[in-house]
């Protein structure tokens, strides 16, 4: 018997696999080359029309000579500034560092102060610190403008791409998380445990490698790690709660709404101000963009604007784990398999 056995063994190794059909590889490939074409859309567009719009920037002193400036940049850009008018220099300031406002302008007698903060977005001050001062100088000429930066870029990031990139990785994996537990993990417990597991690892783990690794965040460490495990946690168990139910559909549709829209229109990269409308405001609640305010609110301006952003995630978490619940069984007992006589 065991000879017989050896030798069907060895014909079913010897005997050639099955090829799966020609049409199937090609649907793979057509696939994959239509997803590639939608980011490069996708992200191209919204690089390529990046613009200005209703970008916040507070403005103090006198009606005369700021209304002179308001004036010819509405003109020279209709629509991409909004202003806020401030009391004083101090109210100035504080609208940039609350970030009510990604730049201030001061008028005094000794002439005008731009105060910027990198650390909200680096392309958004490096265009105000060429724009506005060549736009203080053609409507009052004379006028000195001197650039103040109140938060600036980490001295081991003075680009600020950092945070941008790394919300790439992040996005990523936590879809990935979510996937697997959401459809390999039937019993609901487990999977609510995994998740709120590789939540807290993550966040903690990224966190120490952005901040003690790489020093592209400063803020509290605890606090920047509980900022990154709510997203984490928000975009897996959304994820993970969309396949539980769907099934691999509902992959699809978490990395179409989380990455595919939710990505290229957060405006990590510039400001959602500049994405075009009315996308980046859309986006604003998803949650990569809320991840990337919230970061930069926590890690430099002492968490200041930061309840918006802290609010999307905690919905899309809440969410998440709710759909995650729905379905799957509530205990591990398992059926076995009838046990049969060994007697014929």
């Amino acid at each position: 018997m065991a000879a017989v056995e050896g030798v069907e063994l060895a014909e079913e190794i010897r005997a050639p696999k099955p090829h799966r059909p020609l049409g199937q590889a090609i649907g793979a490939v057509t696939v994959i080359a239509i997803v590639q074409l939608l980011l490069v859309l996708m992200f191209g567009w919204s690089a390529s029309r990046a613009t200005p719009h209703d970008l916040p920037i507070a403005v103090a002193g006198p009606a005369q000579a700021t209304a002179a400036v308001v004036a010819g940049l509405d003109q020279a850009k209709p629509g991409a500034f909004s202003w806020l008018a401030t009391s004083d220099d101090a109210a100035a300031r504080a609208a940039v560092m609350g970030r009510k406002a990604y730049a201030a302008l001061s008028f005094t007698s000794a002439g005008a102060v731009l105060y910027t903060a990198a650390a909200a977005s680096p392309a958004v001050a490096a265009m105000l610190s060429q724009l506005l001062p060549a736009a203080i100088g053609k409507a009052t000429p004379g006028t000195t403008v001197k650039v103040v930066s109140l938060i600036g870029n980490p001295a081991n990031d003075p680009n600020g791409s950092g945070i941008p990139i790394s919300l790439i990785p992040i996005t990523i994996t936590s879809i990935a998380a979510g996937a697997i537990l959401g459809l390999l993990f039937k019993l609901r417990r487990r999977r609510i445990l995994g998740l709120l597991g590789y939540s807290i690892v993550a966040g903690a783990l990224t966190t120490y490698a952005l901040h003690q690794g790489l020093g592209i965040i400063t803020g509290t460490w605890w606090k920047d790690a509980a900022v990154i495990s709510l997203a984490c946690l928000a975009i897996s168990a959304s994820v993970a709660g969309l396949s539980s139910i769907l099934g691999p559909p509902g992959v699809g549709l978490g990395v179409l709404v989380v990455f595919f829209f939710g990505f290229p229109f957060s405006g990590a990269a510039s400001a959602w101000e500049f994405v075009p409308t009315p996308w980046g405001h859309i986006a604003q609640y998803l949650p990569v963009a809320a991840l990337d305010t919230t970061l930069r609110s926590e890690s430099f301006f002492a968490a200041a604007g930061a309840n918006a952003g802290l609010t999307v995630l905690g919905c899309w978490a809440g969410a998440g784990l709710l759909l995650a619940v729905i379905r799957g069984s509530r205990t591990g007992g398992r059926s076995r398999a009838p046990r049969h006589s060994a007697a014929a």
